[in-house]
């Protein structure tokens, strides 16, 4: 119904370019322009072009969520559905757009995996250990055997590190031994997100229950002169809309507030692997094959269920 009447009461009635075209073109622009000029300046030894690229893609998404503002107060609605996203998106999809955990639980992978990090200082002397022996004359089988057993369980550590075998130093070791005023930071932050999402969570959940028994009443009411129903009608809906664009506008700011926080938290070589994953992340959901092979997988499962359904109920 919504869909159906949002358009009479639409604030802006001249039409503008739709969405999903911004979007297509902003991805682009994503993909092949600033994401390859970052890691090119990721690879380079001038902190200057680095920090300069770092801030052009951080300006990108900032500039992303003030257009994702303008549709939002134009046509609501388009925010609801979002026809353009694919089905690995969507479910990431909160309130008109990403989630803003995914922007924390992004950094705080990199965090993480200091961690595995201080392990691989283990793996190193205990690689030497195990050479030293085999230089010996010692390294008998059995010894070789648990050699290979432990670099098998490494293995996964050892394909990350490759990632930065051709960076510099400054860019591997960034997240390493992240500063105490970093982490409590990020803990800020997810504290702040841990607070905020539910409320508004719960401000949407009372929107809508507010706009479905508002606008029955109302049409039961004047369900028998059609001209005051519509004026109704009419008036609920518009009501319902101010209401979804207030609270998209809000879920922007907060999702355009975290990327801020991030970005002024972490150091340059920081912020350049956490913008260079984030997208990757985004180009990922959009990958042709993985999409077709989920969507492929989905078929099947569908079918399967549907004949399992048919063989119970005859």
């Amino acid at each position: 119904m919504l869909k159906a009447v949002a358009p009479l009461f639409n604030r802006h009635k001249h039409s503008s370019r739709p969405f999903k075209d911004y979007y297509s073109d902003w991805f682009s622009t994503l993909k092949n322009n600033l994401l390859p000029l970052l890691r090119r300046s990721i690879s380079g030894d001038s902190p200057t072009i680095l920090s300069t690229h770092v801030e052009m893609l951080h300006q990108h998404f900032q500039s992303y969520y003030h257009s994702l503002d303008a549709a939002a107060t134009s046509d609501p609605y388009q925010l609801l559905h979002q026809p353009w996203r694919n089905s690995l998106e969507k479910p990431l999809l909160w309130l008109g757009d990403l989630h803003p955990f995914l922007f924390t639980n992004l950094a705080r992978s990199f965090l993480d995996e200091q961690e595995t990090a201080t392990d691989d200082d283990d793996f190193r002397s205990r690689r030497e250990f195990h050479d030293d022996r085999h230089h010996d004359g010692v390294f008998d089988e059995n010894r070789r055997e648990d050699s290979d057993s432990f670099e098998s369980s490494h293995v996964g550590y050892r394909e990350c590190l490759d990632l930065y075998e051709h960076r510099p130093w400054q860019v591997a070791m960034a997240w390493r031994n992240p500063s105490e005023a970093l982490t409590t930071r990020m803990d800020q932050i997810e504290c702040g997100l841990r607070v905020i999402v539910p409320t508004l969570n719960n401000r949407m959940k009372n929107a809508e229950g507010a706009f479905v028994d508002r606008v029955v009443g109302d049409w039961f009411n004047c369900r028998e002169r059609k001209g005051a129903a519509k004026v109704a009608v009419g008036a609920d809906v518009k009501s319902h809309m101010e209401e979804l664009v207030s609270i998209f506008l809000y879920a922007n700011r907060l999702r355009r507030s975290v990327l801020v926080d991030i970005m002024s938290a972490t150091s340059v070589y920081q912020a350049a692997l956490f913008l260079e994953g984030l997208a990757q992340f985004l180009i990922g959901f959009r990958d042709h094959e993985l999409v077709h092979a989920v969507e492929q997988c989905k078929s099947l499962s569908i079918g399967h269920n549907g004949r399992e359904c048919r063989s119970v109920c005859h």
